[in-house]
């Protein structure tokens, strides 16, 4: 008797393997650059600063890291001039994360960048295979946003603290 198969699990096992291979092509390819001196999850912490995140404590949450991991992000994106910390004005206990000019723009750089390299692979492609591509990418999307609404609020303990040099 012959299984049935499981195309959601299939399609999910995937995707995840997917997404390892994306992200050690995104890091290889940043490490690459001779005009840039950022990590993938350098690059991280920057996108989530341009997006509103403020806070170390948000930032640790959204990148899935701890808070001992950001404040390394954020000592070196500051030492390079690309990250400030300011005080918080309600809370000098505090400070606030923002985006120099020279991190908004090597950010956007490598993004670019990156995003220019993986569209060159879809140039090919027709019209109909890109738009079936795009129903795809909308579907993952939706399913990303329904994992990242169920996310734990707080990380166990050392979790997320590989180095990001």
């Amino acid at each position: 008797m012959t299984q049935r198969s499981n195309l959601p699990l299939d399609h999910a096992l995937r995707m995840l393997g997917m997404v390892a291979r994306m992200y050690r092509w995104a890091e290889a390819r940043a490490q690459a650059r001779p005009d840039q001196d950022l990590s993938l999850r350098q690059l991280s912490a920057l996108y989530g600063i341009r997006d509103g995140i403020s806070s170390p404590g948000q930032l640790a949450r959204r990148m899935g890291v701890t808070p001992a991991v950001v404040t390394g992000l954020i000592d070196r994106l500051q030492q390079r001039g690309y990250v400030r910390r300011d005080a918080d004005p309600n809370d000098r206990r505090r400070f606030r994360l923002s985006l120099t000019e020279s991190g908004l723009a090597v950010g956007d750089a490598l993004g670019q960048a990156l995003g220019e390299e993986l569209a060159a692979q879809f140039e090919n492609i027709s019209k109909t295979e890109l738009e079936s591509l795009g129903r795809t990418l909308l579907l993952m999307e939706r399913a990303l946003s329904a994992l990242e609404a169920r996310m734990p609020t707080s990380l166990p303990e050392g979790a997320g603290e590989a180095d990001d040099s």
